[in-house]
């Protein structure tokens, strides 16, 4: 039994592949892990079942991540739930502005700050985050992929056709998982 066993990660991202992307890295880390694709959908899962940490897209149609953040910080059992944002966007005035206040909310609270992930993240890095996040020592696995062999897949991946990328997640999804 690994040490991230029995704790549940809440992944929040508008994306399909993304959300499909981070809750497999989390599960091979040994995670439970729940999934939403929206603020609202997010928060129903919270009231039924408080996760042990969230992953948080900060920009998505609808309500932002923000707006679930100043939420979880209304209730003093939600805000003790460590929050990793994910965004793409942090460069951008308005993301940097929602970043400055998340942090000057989660430190004028009694939890821990929210940290944040530049997106594209590799699988290792964030689960290395969310056990961060968690305060949880993960071993070191000899499964992840070599920097070299990660390189040459990044690469691959860029140049390879979205449609055949689509396709490969969509058989990938619909196999059996096994171990």
């Amino acid at each position: 039994m690994t040490i991230s066993q029995g704790k549940r990660v809440l992944v929040v991202d508008d994306e399909e592949d993304v959300l499909f992307f981070l809750s497999t890295a989390l599960k091979d880390a040994g995670f439970q892990v729940e999934t939403a694709s929206s603020v609202d959908e997010a928060m129903e899962k919270i009231k039924s079942n408080s996760p042990d940490c969230i992953s948080l897209d900060m920009v998505m149609p609808g309500k932002s991540g923000v707006v679930l953040f100043h939420e979880l910080h209304k209730n003093p059992l939600w805000s003790k739930i460590p929050v990793l944002f994910l965004t793409g966007h942090a460069r951008e005035e308005k993301v940097r502005k929602d970043l400055d206040a998340v942090a000057s909310l989660a430190e004028s609270t009694m939890s821990g700050p929210a940290t944040y992930l530049d997106k594209p993240v590799t699988a290792a890095k964030f689960v290395k985050a969310i056990a961060a996040a968690m305060r949880i020592d993960l071993p070191e696995t000899s499964s992840q992929p070599h920097d070299s062999e990660r390189d040459e897949l990044q690469e691959l991946i860029k140049k390879a056709d979205p449609e055949a990328l689509k396709e490969a997640i969509r058989v990938l999804k619909s196999r059996p998982r096994q171990g």
